[in-house]
């Protein structure tokens, strides 16, 4: 008898159902509103229409294929249209951040802060203010620090940080002028009339 039914039938695995599914090998023409809408064109009509419908098995693979891969992207894109919105942020804070803090370090370094205490200062700063950074209409990112007093450039932040009693034991020692600048040679001129 099984015999029988696989001759009469054709069974797949159709995507989002436990159960095989058996498709009739031939089928009479009112009987085919009883087969799933999408395997219904696997159905080729007879030469003869009084027969009905005869499956083609090719057609019926090829439905499943597609059914089962449209599954498989429709998960994918859930996944991206759940997860993808998250990422992005995530990213996107992180360019903020990376901004923030290149923005910071050019500041500090120029200010002469030691290179060497740059990350705690950095850390100290952020500590204190809250740094703001857009994308602007060139793809660069324009910093800003919300300060007590309202928006200021970082420069200004943190000039006013490494001239504060604070600030001054992460500033470099500033370097005496070199013993051959012309400063220093009219220096030396009028010590020797002495």
């Amino acid at each position: 008898m099984a015999g029988q039914d696989l001759k009469n039938n054709y069974y797949i695995h159709a995507a989002g159902q436990p159960d095989l599914l058996r498709l009739p090998r031939r089928i009479a023409a009112d009987a085919l509103d009883r087969i799933p809408e999408s395997y219904r064109s696997a159905y080729l009509e007879e030469e003869d229409p009084s027969k009905g419908f005869e499956l083609s098995v090719r057609i019926a693979d090829v439905i499943r294929d597609s059914e089962s891969e449209i599954a498989s992207l429709t998960t994918r894109l859930e996944k991206i249209q759940t997860e993808g919105p998250a990422k992005l942020a995530t990213v996107k804070q992180q360019m903020r951040d990376d901004a923030v803090d290149t923005t910071l370090r050019l500041s500090l370094t120029k200010a002469g802060v030691k290179e060497e205490l740059l990350e705690g200062v950095i850390a100290l700063l952020k500590k204190k203010n809250e740094f703001e950074a857009e994308k602007s209409d060139d793809g660069e990112y324009a910093v800003l620090a919300r300060t007590k007093l309202g928006l200021s450039t970082v420069d200004a932040v943190v000039q006013q940080f490494v001239e504060s009693e604070e600030g001054a034991a992460y500033r470099g020692k500033r370097t005496a002028p070199s013993a051959g600048s012309h400063f220093n040679q009219l220096q030396l001129g009028l010590k020797e009339r002495r």
